[in-house]
């Protein structure tokens, strides 16, 4: 139980230990960027989200690889699941300013009748 319900952070933690010490042997500059997807736009490989209380257009690589619950989905699927609804993001950004590698994250759970929204890092929102 304890692995299934952790075994996308463990991803998260491996990856986040690889893409960058790669960069940094290439000496270039990766950035990670943490949202809320607000809208997506696949015909032209554009995500608009929400970091910071602003709202920021990301340019995405044509072979950007996108993951949930460690299955790779298409692009179109990180759209907002309703009004007021996000899926969290976890973007890598390349040296080129595109984006090369999203990890996204939507999870809810009952408590005391109410539903509870969680972000990426399973903290509640």
């Amino acid at each position: 139980m304890f692995m299934e319900k952790y075994s996308g952070v463990w991803v998260l933690v491996l990856l986040l230990l690889a893409l960058p010490a790669g960069a940094w042997a290439q000496g270039s500059q990766w950035q990670m960027v943490h949202g809320e997807v607000l809208q997506v736009l696949p015909e032209e490989h554009k995500l608009a989200i929400a970091c910071g209380g602003q709202e920021v257009l990301l340019a995405v690589e044509e072979d950007c690889r996108v993951f949930r619950q460690d299955q790779p989905v298409a692009l179109a699927s990180l759209r907002p699941v309703a009004a007021g609804a996000y899926q969290d993001v976890l973007c890598w950004i390349n040296t080129k300013g595109l984006v090369s590698l999203i990890l996204v994250n939507y999870y809810v759970q009952e408590e005391d009748g109410l539903l509870v929204a969680y972000d990426i890092f399973g903290n509640r929102k």
